[in-house]
């Protein structure tokens, strides 16, 4: 049978090493779906319940693996549902593409919205993604799709969009049309061997130096070298949340989360910080206020990113990996004037963090979960203390809406993890008002026997809400109390298993019997007597 442009997208899609497409058939992408016919069992497809969950199970996925997923939507409605997961991949830089239906090219310089499911998806989708194209014909689809790979990897991660006209995806290829290779997953400028030398004399200058890293250290598959410096300086380290599990909280140089009082106790100690792959956003430094000392080297490998949000003494850009180690090169001749408290401080440090009280649910969760299982936090009362504690063993270990706090992202994130590694023990953690908003891809899992446990803690609120509602206002509140169904039997509806418990401290052995199981667990934990004890453990309510 003859190629058409839907079958050279797919190929594009193999050759680029994408491994899973999510996604819902329509009438203006027919033709791309018609191409899943001929592609044998080469690229496999998962059949979403709504759009958001397209580009919300391929940010799981990607986050789980830092592979790209692509999401298949119709345009319109199809496309700005989606855009939920595409700008959640923007605001935490994660690779997710979305490939929307177009108009056929006859009507397509109409007004859009004119057009059937009429949208001018270009300008709806720029301002959100690295890259967004429309192959012309046939002939440009394996460009369009080089061009978007590139995008999303060229330095720090992140989203594209293709627009596949019906008409181009049913047009016929011509022969010996090919779909190109894979791109480099790690683009990276060269380290300039000058920015070393500043950065190192700065950093030599420092007696007390604190590193702060992010996740584009796992990005740049850079986490060996963070640690190496961390250990030749015996200096603290702090994470941004996407930075979580750069290295095992186990290790003793890790002091926590940026917000934490004692992270903040420790900048203020210090004379000198070092940030590594974090953008130093408004929610990690408590909007731009925390107490940074005056000595800062900043390296990351987008040079916009050097001293764009506090003054810097020294900047590196260009490939994480190289500039770490060339540093940690430097410092071992240079020999750092380093004060021998500083490395005690940073033990101390560590052991008071390790040593926080326990979070009620999230506690319950580390202990079913295995070592190198993953969890999937939703924006809830309990999820909320996952960065200070909730302990992790290595990156990719902890999933979470960083940056757009997408509230019901949780479950169908999971869904996405569990599906990238398959091995691994997947559990998501959503409050009531979180998981209803995902809740209809259990019918996905279900399908696809993805065996994700999802632990559900109803109360029959948006507590996080009422806690913000009752300090702002003298105690008032409204429409933050509301009618929630039985989870247990809702899953049970869609085929999955449900159980429910009014004990949290039964909720490790519900935990490890789901993990058991081949298909979808939900466990409802009942607490509507107890939103006062879930608000007193939300940290921002409560200085930290």
């Amino acid at each position: 049978m003859a190629r058409t442009g839907g079958d050279v997208l797919l190929e594009c899609l193999k050759a680029q090493g994408v491994r899973a497409v999510f996604g819902m058939p329509g009438t203006q992408n027919i033709a791309l779906y018609d191409a899943f016919h001929r592609s044998g069992d080469g690229l496999p497809h998962y059949l979403i319940r709504h759009e958001q969950g397209a580009t919300m199970l391929a940010n799981g996925f990607a986050r789980a693996s830092g592979e790209v997923a692509a999401a298949f939507t119709v345009p319109g409605p199809g496309a700005s549902n989606a855009a939920t997961g595409i700008v959640d991949a923007s605001t935490d830089c994660v690779p997710v593409l979305l490939v929307v239906g177009g108009y056929d090219r006859a009507i397509a310089g109409r007004d859009r919205t004119k057009l059937f499911h009429g949208l001018d998806q270009e300008a709806f989708f720029r301002p959100i993604v690295r890259y967004f194209g429309r192959p012309e014909n046939v002939q440009a689809i394996p460009g369009v799709v080089n061009a978007a790979f590139q995008a999303m990897f060229a330095g720090r991660p992140g989203p594209a969009v293709i627009e596949l006209a019906p008409d181009v995806a049913a047009e016929l290829a011509p022969a010996g049309l090919v779909p190109g290779s894979c791109v480099a997953r790690v683009l990276e400028a060269p380290v300039q061997r000058q920015e070393i030398l500043r950065a190192a004399a700065r950093i030599r200058e420092m007696r007390r130096p604190v590193l702060l890293v992010g996740v584009d250290c796992v990005a740049a598959r850079a986490a060996d070298e963070v640690r190496r410096l961390a250990e030749r300086l015996e200096a603290p380290v702090l994470y941004g949340r996407l930075g979580k599990g750069v290295l095992s909280d186990e290790h003793p140089l890790v002091a926590g989360f940026t917000r934490s009082k004692l992270s903040n106790d420790l900048l203020r100690q210090a004379d000198g910080l070092i940030a590594v792959g974090t953008r130093l956003t408004q929610i990690d430094t408590l909007g731009w206020s925390l107490p940074l000392p005056a000595n800062i080297v900043q390296l990351d490998r987008d040079r916009r990113e050097l001293g764009r949000e506090a003054p810097i003494t020294a900047g590196v850009s260009g490939g994480l990996r190289s500039a770490l180690f060339e540093l940690s090169e430097q410092l071992d001749w240079m020999g750092p004037n380093l004060d021998p408290e500083w490395s005690i401080a940073a033990g101390t440090a560590h052991t008071a963090w390790v040593t926080k009280p326990p979070i009620p649910v999230l506690s319950q969760i580390r202990q079913a979960l295995p070592r190198d299982g993953l969890v999937s936090i939703d924006v809830t009362s309990t999820g909320y203390s996952c960065f200070d504690r909730f302990p992790v063993y290595g990156p990719r270990s902890l999933i979470y809406p960083c940056h757009s706090v997408t509230l019901g992202f949780a479950f169908p994130a999971a869904i996405g993890a569990k599906l990238a590694q398959p091995e691994r023990p997947v559990v998501s953690l959503s409050g009531d008002g979180g998981f209803l908003m995902g809740c209809f891809e259990l019918a996905t899992a279900v399908e696809y026997e993805v065996g994700v446990v999802a632990v559900v803690v109803r109360d029959n609120c948006l507590t996080a809400i009422k806690g913000s509602q009752q300090q702002a206002f003298a105690g008032r509140t409204v429409d933050v109390d509301m009618q929630t169904p039985d989870f247990a039997a809702l899953a049970r509806s869609f085929g999955a298993t449900g159980v429910t418990t009014e004990r949290v401290d039964e909720l490790p052995s519900l935990i490890e019997a789901g993990l058991l199981r081949r298909g979808p667990t939900v466990i409802e934990v009942r607490m509507p007597e107890r939103s006062d004890e879930l608000i007193s453990v939300i940290p921002w309510l409560h200085g930290e």
